[in-house]
């Protein structure tokens, strides 16, 4: 194998490699969502700190309300603007051994959150079991849906362009100054039509026919 093509296999394996990586990226929450119950969320607030910060990603599994304890971060619905937060709890009751009832609070919030929450005891809610320093805002860029798409169809075309290029470079090189095998057909037809052109005539001998003297010779009686 030359050098020139062992530099395009090794870049081709690369450059799977990578389309691989970032693929899996892309969709690597939704999977872990859909086939594990994990979720995959970005910190947007400092009201955690310093357990976690605004940038870092956080992961979570899913846990029934009687399993949620004081101490553990859960995620929770806003009811003021809908949106999702984790806080902490700080303290779990229950009055009836089917609700539970949880005060959260952000670390560094001087507030406990209000209202309070009540869960049914089977309830499922998302538990904090992991923190990933400063990795959300590039996890967030890479899946949204913008990005998946444009990356999708940039990679496509840079794989396309590979395999052609590759395919390209296995085509046998000709040496300097040497013919293709169609010009090589070519030039070798030309002269064998000069070399017969410049062959001088020649009186072609004749066979008699007997055949044909005798059909003269019948032709040629007279009843």
């Amino acid at each position: 194998m030359s050098r020139k093509s062992a530099t395009n296999t090794k870049t081709f394996r690369s450059t799977i490699a990578f389309a691989s990586i970032t693929i899996f990226l892309m969709v690597a929450p939704a999977l872990a969502s859909a086939y594990f119950g994990f979720g995959i969320f970005t910190v947007m607030s400092q009201s955690m700190q310093p357990y976690m910060s605004a940038g870092d990603e956080i992961l979570t599994d899913v846990v029934s309300a009687h399993d949620v304890h004081t101490g553990d971060v859960i995620l929770f619905i806003n009811p003021d603007n809908l949106e999702q937060i984790a806080h902490r709890v700080i303290k779990s009751t229950t009055n009836d051994s089917q609700h539970y009832i949880f005060t959260t609070k952000g670390d560094s919030n001087p507030a406990v959150d209000t209202p309070t929450l009540t869960y049914h005891t089977n309830a499922p809610i998302r538990r904090v079991i992991a923190v990933v320093p400063a990795v959300g805002y590039f996890l967030d860029a890479v899946s949204s849906t913008a990005t998946k798409t444009v990356g999708s169809i940039g990679l496509i075309g840079y794989l396309a362009f590979l395999i052609r290029k590759s395919r390209k470079d296995a085509e046998p090189e000709l040496a300097p100054g040497a013919l293709a095998e169609d010009e090589i057909a070519k030039r070798v037809e030309q002269l064998v039509k000069e070399h017969l052109k410049s062959m001088p005539a020649t009186n072609t001998p004749t066979v008699a026919d007997p055949l044909s003297d005798q059909q003269d010779n019948r032709a040629k009686i007279y009843i």
